[in-house]
């Protein structure tokens, strides 16, 4: 998780640098929540079909694809659509790693379960 959030200071910061206008880049960073809209109505759909492992499998995949196209090429268009497709991808994968641990947990563990993940997660983002 340490890696999205830092994906997202690249982003703004390599957009600068090649001089994107200040309304192109803020363009391009919302596509993320627009992705990350999409994702958290979309995933537990995906889940339900497939299962968690192969709906993780598949949105960790796209997200490091995601991050390489966006490192391999500088084009605002290209960029705001795969920073959406990184938002869906981040929001399923919050998605599926919580419904696992709620569908895995009893009502005995679920509180020190979800806490210990929440702990996992925040230190992660830094």
């Amino acid at each position: 998780m340490l890696g999205a959030g830092l994906q997202g200071t690249l982003i703004g910061v390599r957009a600068t640098l090649e001089d994107f206008p200040t309304y192109v880049t803020g363009l391009v960073m919302s596509c993320y929540y627009l992705g990350y809209l999409g994702g958290t109505s979309v995933t537990s759909r995906l889940v339900q079909r497939v299962g968690h492992v192969r709906v993780f499998a598949a949105l960790t995949a796209l997200a490091a694809v995601s991050i390489l196209i966006q490192g391999a090429f500088v084009e605002p268009l290209l960029w705001a659509i795969v920073r959406g497709a990184s938002g869906f991808c981040f929001a399923g994968i919050y998605v599926v790693a919580e419904s696992w641990l709620n569908d895995r947990a009893t009502n005995s563990n679920r509180g020190t379960l979800l806490s210990a993940y929440m702990v996992i997660l925040y230190g992660g983002l830094g």
